[in-house]
């Protein structure tokens, strides 16, 4: 087992001080190596997870330029775009969907002032909750600002010259960085041809997992650590 990082038979701390075993709690010692081993396991699941990611572009991009080939199209080099593909009774799906990567510039600052001069001219015959949703499109999280809320501004129905002034603003201040590629897997509950079609978990945050599914595994192991104890 790896343990915390040994040096000369001595366990290093948090401050990177190196303690001799016996001065480590036996509670930490379970600890660590509990931790270690499901961080392990999450770095072998992660990279499992990539390779088969990779593999499934391929795939599906490879599948396309077949058909490219079968119509006598030429093989276009750059990315290929959205792609749906679908199991013959169409109860599986594999999707992949391109994504524009949008950023601002500085003029998405005076937007912001321009919209503040018509939010303080019109506060008082303004929804309250309409004021909140478009400050929050504002609000900066991890360094930038969530661009599907400053382009939904322009979704509002608002006629006013500051409102359209700032609209502009915005407009000129987007700039596409680039795309990004998702890849979704899909089936039909159940695999029935009329069930709904629901999308296949592989974010493990969002992976919905049951109590009595964790206290089953739980027991399981207080069990397995029963019998192990008893041979001890």
């Amino acid at each position: 087992m790896l343990m915390a990082v040994i040096e000369n038979g001595k366990w290093q701390d948090k401050e990177g001080n190196f303690k001799h075993p016996d001065m480590v709690r036996v509670d930490k010692q379970i600890e660590d190596e509990l931790v270690e081993g499901l961080v392990g396991g999450a770095l072998v699941l992660q990279g499992q997870m990539r390779e088969f990611k990779i593999q499934a572009f391929a795939e599906c991009y490879a599948f396309v330029d077949l058909l490219r080939k079968e119509y006598d199209m030429e093989r276009i080099t750059s990315k290929v775009g959205a792609v749906t593909l679908k199991s013959f009774n169409g109860t599986m799906e594999v999707q992949i969907q391109v994504a524009k990567l949008i950023t601002f510039d500085q003029k998405l600052t005076l937007a912001k002032e321009k919209i503040d001069e018509y939010l303080t001219h019109k506060t008082e015959n303004l929804d309250a909750e309409i004021q909140t949703l478009i400050t929050r499109a504002f609000d900066v999280k991890n360094g930038k600002v969530d661009a599907k809320q400053i382009i939904g501004l322009k979704s509002y129905n608002i006629t006013h010259p500051k409102w359209k002034e700032a609209m502009a603003m915005i407009d000129e201040a987007t700039e596409i960085a680039g795309t990004k590629s998702y890849i979704r897997f899909k089936q039909r509950a159940g695999l029935k041809l009329d069930g709904p079609m629901e999308t296949i978990v592989l974010d493990l945050a969002a992976l919905p997992v049951e109590e009595n599914e964790i206290q089953t595994v739980k027991d399981e192991l207080e069990k397995s650590k029963g019998v192990t104890d008893g041979k001890k």
